[in-house]
């Protein structure tokens, strides 16, 4: 809109310019066609910087001195109007209060201001300066009203066009906060993040996004109510904001979830912040704390960080997220850093050419199912989580590692062809469907051998539902004869199913599954690494 009120400005304060060259048309022929052509070349010359002038208008809020110049051309063609049209005497020295206008709308009552002061001056000087007689310039007194007429224009418009501004900035803001909390609300989220996230490409600089989720809200809630509950959001949300630099932003993301953006932050340097902020709530007396399960309020918090110029700021939002909802099923209050299964096998096996191709092969196929089954999709990553954390604490040479987390991550791809209605059933199986669900190790091995490299992964995978004793399937193995890395699954795994609400059996504590894992020891489990499991999950922080 201002580039286009520019332009008709600026015509219209070459209208004197246009007569200049026709102010001898009715004289002779030759003067005719001289002044023609002289026309013809002015033409050329203003289309040539209207041309220029729309290049520079989309580098000028990035580059200042193209702004300066593009207000030196207008100031330019207004003072060569005003000299071709009898300088001093012309009567077009007003077309002024359109270069004044236009640049006081666009930027405001200093910018206004400073070009009517300058077109002041031009005049006045003029009429000092060029004016030959002897008595008293009789347009002095005119030039100098006008004058005083240009700065009361800028100043009044600029008064307005600031007024409005403001009027505009409390606007956004408002559609900018959360209601409840006063802090930037989802919506703004998204809108900063995404921006953040290009500065930080463009830049070179880490930015890391931290996401809060607060561990028994609902419980909280159905004790105190929701007002009550109001009052919590309201707290964490002013002793995140409190205790953050004026640099982060600190949003309110969902019901009883927040994020802080962290510009110019390595994932480092966000844990400790991040571990900061959770103790700090941790700390502080909440309103009814003492029956809450910990007999605190707490938060679990997931963080991410910005890989690179071809990380997507949607893909930061969903690793922060996994990360969250990793802390959330470890215990909660805790922080989780995003990790991948993929991400630590490039540091364990760089041996296989084909992994990559082998990697994207292994997310299709996850994210089908993820499509199919949420519960199976999450009980593959906290299974890999569980077989990482065991892995550590048995100190498995690198290549025994590798083998376990990949055999984790792929040891429910077979489910793929188990029919959704069995796997989202909220009753009993039938024994035919059982027969279906049986089936599934078999077809994850199957899919396994499609890929190279992964051979010495198939007995993890096909294994991880035999049980110590011989009774388990597909092939009844029985003790030793089970692959020692399936055995570690199979802890891992039914850890996982015990202490996760599935439809057909209810959620047991980590204590209560001990005791189970404990009860099976030679019968179900290998008895060393049943115990040794129970020892590894129970010093995890």
């Amino acid at each position: 809109m201002f580039f286009l009120l520019k332009i008709l400005a600026l015509f219209f304060c070459a209208t004197p310019i246009f007569q200049y060259f026709f102010k001898n048309s009715n004289t002779t022929e030759s003067y005719y066609e001289l002044d023609i052509t002289a026309f013809l070349i002015f033409l050329c010359i203003v289309l040539v910087i209207l041309f220029l002038w729309l290049i520079m208008d989309y580098d000028r809020q990035r580059l200042k001195f193209v702004l300066y110049i593009e207000i030196l051309v207008f100031y330019l063609i207004c003072i060569a109007s005003i000299c071709l049209s009898g300088s001093y005497e012309s009567y077009y020295k007003f077309i002024f209060i359109f270069m004044i206008v236009s640049y006081t709308m666009e930027f405001g009552i200093n910018t206004g201001i400073s070009i009517a002061t300058v077109s002041s001056v031009t005049l006045l000087c003029m009429d000092l300066f060029l004016y030959k007689g002897i008595d008293v310039n009789p347009y002095f007194q005119s030039d100098l009203a006008l004058s005083a007429m240009f700065i009361v224009v800028a100043w009044i418009l600029g008064f307005y066009v600031k007024m409005e501004r403001q009027h505009i900035k409390e606007l956004k803001e408002y559609a900018n906060i959360d209601g409840l909390t006063e802090i930037y609300n989802h919506r703004h989220f998204y809108e900063v993040f995404s921006v953040e996230c290009e500065k930080s490409k463009e830049n070179n600089i880490p930015i890391s996004l931290v996401m809060f989720d607060i561990d028994y809200f609902k419980t909280y809630n159905d004790m105190y109510g929701h007002q009550q509950g109001d009052s919590i959001l309201k707290t964490i949300a002013t002793l995140l904001k409190n205790n953050t630099k004026k640099t982060n932003f600190v949003f309110r993301y969902g019901g009883e979830e927040f994020c802080i953006i962290l510009p110019e932050t390595n994932q480092k340097e966000a844990i400790k912040i991040a571990d900061t902020l959770r103790q700090i709530i941790y700390n502080f007396e909440f309103e009814g704390m003492e029956n809450m399960p910990s007999g605190h309020i707490t938060v679990s918090v997931g963080i991410s960080e910005l890989y690179g110029a071809n990380d997507k700021y949607q893909d930061v939002i969903a690793r922060a997220d996994d990360a969250l909802y990793r802390a959330k099923f470890f215990r909660k209050n805790r922080v989780e850093i995003y990790s991948s299964i993929f991400d630590d096998a490039d540091h364990i096996n760089r041996e296989n050419p084909n992994l990559d191709d082998d990697r994207k092969s292994i997310k299709s196929l996850i994210s089908i199912i993820n499509s199919r089954d949420r519960y199976t999709y999450n009980h593959i990553e906290r299974v890999v989580y569980y077989c990482q954390v065991f892995a550590d604490y048995l100190r498995l040479i690198n290549e025994d590692k590798r083998k376990l987390i990949y055999g984790a991550y792929l040891h429910d791809l077979g489910k793929i062809n188990i029919s959704k209605e069995i796997l989202i059933s909220s009753k009993p199986l039938t024994e035919p469907e059982w027969d279906e669900v049986k089936k599934h190790p078999g077809d994850s091995a199957d899919i396994i051998r499609q890929m190279g490299g992964m051979e010495n992964i198939i007995p993890v995978v096909l294994q991880h539902h035999e049980k110590y004793d011989g009774t388990g399937y597909p092939n009844q193995l029985k003790g030793e004869k089970i692959h020692y890395l399936a055995r570690i699954l199979t802890v891992a795994d039914s850890f996982d199913a015990m202490t996760n609400k599935r439809p057909y059996q209810e959620k047991r504590t980590f204590e209560e599954a001990f005791e189970e894992i404990r009860r099976n020891k030679g019968i179900h489990f290998d008895p060393v690494l049943a115990e040794q499991f129970i020892k590894a999950i129970e010093n995890m922080k």
